[in-house]
């Protein structure tokens, strides 16, 4: 078992991970993630998330194939600069070696079947920062446990796919990402920021 970290090293430690081992994560270390998720800050108290997990390898091996097919969408579509085909090539292969497969996945959906505002598109956004604070609560706390983490935004992308995989409708359940979780294969490093603290704070 890895110690648990302080919070300031995991805050400045974690990054994002793609290439999992086979190791299944075991239920104890599955609820300390989702249980992080539920501790997150929540707009009006309303806790307008829900988490689908993803554990069947069945499930799993369809749902990676939508993953990759939503990546390849941003690298070709949403890129301004769209990767050569070399790159994509290169990017291919590092998938048929087990890129982004995982042991345990995680869709965050903005849960709206229930309302609460009498402005919907306000409530909409408040209900998309509150799973955005769910998400960074579930991979500070999968990396305080030595597990790795990624947040896969792309499947907005093909968002339609998704919607069937997981049999939601749009109009109830609002995806805002879906996560993957697993130990590290290699134990990777945090890159520094492209914008320090002298860039992105002013003070009035």
């Amino acid at each position: 078992m890895v110690r648990p970290m302080e919070l300031f090293e995991a805050i400045n430690t974690r990054t994002m991970v793609r290439e999992f081992k086979d190791t299944p994560l075991s239920d104890e270390e599955k609820q300390k993630i989702l249980q992080a998720g539920i501790r997150a800050p929540t707009a009006g108290g309303n806790e307008q998330w829900l988490f689908l997990c993803v554990e069947s390898a069945e499930k799993r091996g369809k749902l990676l194939l939508l993953l990759v097919e939503a990546q390849k969408a941003y690298y070709t579509e949403m890129l301004k600069t769209p990767l050569s085909k070399e790159q994509i090539d290169n990017w291919m292969k590092s998938v048929e070696k087990g890129r982004y497969r995982a042991p345990f996945y995680v869709a965050v959906f903005v849960d709206l079947r229930q309302r609460s505002y009498t402005k919907s598109d306000m409530e909409d956004l408040w209900a998309q920062q509150s799973a955005a604070a769910a998400i960074e609560n579930m991979l500070l706390a999968a990396h305080g446990l030595g597990i790795g983490g990624c947040w896969f935004g792309v499947p907005l992308l093909i968002e339609k796919e998704f919607y069937e995989f997981f049999d939601t409708r749009k109009d109830e359940m609002r995806l805002a990402a879906v996560l993957a979780f697993g130990y590290p294969k290699q134990k990777p490093e945090p890159r520094p920021r492209k914008k320090g603290l002298e860039t992105v704070v002013k003070s009035i």
